[in-house]
């Protein structure tokens, strides 16, 4: 019999390929958590009916989400980020009965047992939770998705199909086989605890490298920073050991003719080596952020995004509580470095820089 229906048996190859690809499978994910989680994949009739119910309201009260909707609807609800104007269930549950909730012109309808996604409603709760998602990239994954040649024959299977000119629905055949993998709703969940993360990481990191920026450009490229490693490896005083290593450092680190035991010098290099340090430290964490990211995605990932979702779900070695400790342990290093970084700002950064050069041309002219 010819091959027409997507399944595991013929398409692994085609299944793995298109949910290892960061720009399409997050397309294919959300579309299967609102339908399986959100909205139980339409087996439950009073859910649909009391969602209807919502959409057709001219304004929406919270009174009438709470009447309408079960405490966990709400819940999925704002968490995929389909209420505008409220962020979490906590700031929901604080909002008198009156606030005016909204949700916009387009959102998520079901008609003739059909969900209905508009694929900027879609494109906007990827992107709250992954930011890297471009909408041209969007756009050419919905593109791809509607027809993928099949391996295995001279078909093309349609992964999502497209409802008039901008709605898009989930194909069954793919739901079915994404539902044999397990929770996916709690993978990305991960991720995006995981991701949510690093980007806090990132800003942290990126004021590091914009006070060390101030003191010398050089110390942010990449030569640098890698001899800057070695030296805080090895234990050896960083810029005695760049200019060891002919690093092309400033003139503000030339000490020759300079009294190093005056104040300035002292706080100018102190507060330097401080910054230093914490980046050293966060550059060291980062790592094991990237090793956390590195059991789904990357070139050397170690699972496959859908053996991800399976050891995540049934928690297969350990995964899932290796994640979440980790997650807790680099949180405390984190927070231990940006509250002894917290209190500089780059202007008083800037004055000590500026009083250290207005130093270094006194001592010169004396």
């Amino acid at each position: 019999m010819e091959h027409k229906t997507l399944t595991m048996e013929d398409d692994a190859k085609l299944i793995d390929n298109i949910m290892n690809d960061v720009d399409i499978r997050y397309i294919l994910l959300f579309l299967y958590v609102i339908r399986n989680d959100l909205l139980k994949d339409l087996v439950d009739e009073n859910l649909i009916e009391s969602y209807n119910r919502i959409l057709i309201l001219d304004e929406i009260y919270k009174s009438n989400i709470v009447k309408f909707w079960d405490e966990e609807f709400i819940e999925v609800y704002i968490d995929l980020g389909l209420i505008k104007n409220i962020r979490t269930m906590r700031e929901f549950e604080k909002k008198e009965d009156d606030f005016i909730v909204k949700i916009g012109e387009e959102t998520i309808t079901i008609e003739q047992d059909t969900i209905s996604v508009p694929d900027d409603t879609l494109f906007l709760l990827i992107t709250k939770k992954f930011k890297f998602l471009t909408k041209r990239n969007f756009n050419l994954a919905l593109t791809r998705l509607k027809g993928v040649r099949c391996e295995k024959s001279n078909i093309v299977h349609s992964l999502i199909y497209e409802i008039g000119e901008h709605d898009y629905t989930l194909a069954d055949d793919l739901y079915y086989i994404l539902d044999q993998f397990g929770n996916i709703y709690q993978a990305i969940k991960i991720e995006i605890t995981i991701e949510g993360f690093y980007q806090r990481f990132k800003e942290i990191q990126d004021d590091v490298n914009e006070f060390i920026k101030i003191f010398d450009p050089i110390l942010n490229t990449k030569p640098a920073l890698k001899k800057i490693n070695v030296a805080f490896e090895e234990d050896k005083e960083v810029i005695t050991y760049l200019k060891d290593e002919n690093v092309g450092l400033s003139d503000k680190f030339n000490f020759d003719n300079l009294n190093r035991e005056e104040s300035i010098c002292i706080n100018w290099l102190s507060k330097l080596n401080f910054l230093l340090k914490n980046r050293y430290q966060l550059n060291q964490i980062e790592k094991k952020i990237l090793e956390l990211k590195g059991y789904y995605s990357g070139k050397d990932k170690k699972f496959k995004y859908l053996e991800f979702i399976e050891k995540v779900t049934y928690n297969e070695e350990d995964i899932l509580d290796t994640i979440q400790q980790t997650l807790v342990d680099l949180r405390k290093e984190v927070k231990t470095i940006n509250d002894t970084i917290s209190a500089l700002t780059k202007k008083e950064i800037k004055l000590l820089n500026l009083d250290y050069e207005r130093f270094i041309i006194t001592t010169s002219e004396d």
